[in-house]
């Protein structure tokens, strides 16, 4: 594999009721129709805190607190690499719009496997559905 820099990006696994919040992307642009956790690239500048909660905001109008780390991924697609930060979030306020994502579910954590998710959010997913 070529040298090439690595994206650092976040995701934040907000928990409502015993269920997880996953988004759909649009069909179009990177990973067309798959779910997976929102957030997305951190900044220059910027901790991942503040990454996920800027992102939430930006993708889906809400405010969230980050509560801890979960687990750090790397994964390499053709054209980039990303290192996935995943953080538990407790959702503060806002009610869900949705900017970036075509739909959005709240899922119990043992049936996350069954949607069809980003690749790099799935070792999240197995670690979450236990």
């Amino acid at each position: 594999m070529q040298n090439r820099k690595v994206l650092r990006v976040v995701a934040g696994v907000v928990k409502k009721d015993g269920k997880i919040l996953l988004t759909q992307r649009y069909d179009k642009g990177d990973e067309t129709g798959l779910w997976e956790f929102p957030g997305g690239k951190v900044e220059t500048c910027e901790t991942d805190s503040d990454a996920i909660c800027r992102e939430l905001e930006e993708e889906l109008a809400i405010q969230v607190e980050v509560v801890s780390p979960l687990i750090e991924t790397l994964h390499h697609y053709p054209d980039k690499s990303i290192l996935l930060c995943s953080y538990e979030c407790q959702w503060i306020s806002g009610s869900i719009l949705l900017r970036c994502h075509q739909k959005m579910a709240w899922v119990e954590p043992e049936k996350l496997l069954d949607f069809e998710l980003s690749a790099a959010d799935v070792p999240v997913v197995r670690m979450l559905a236990g």
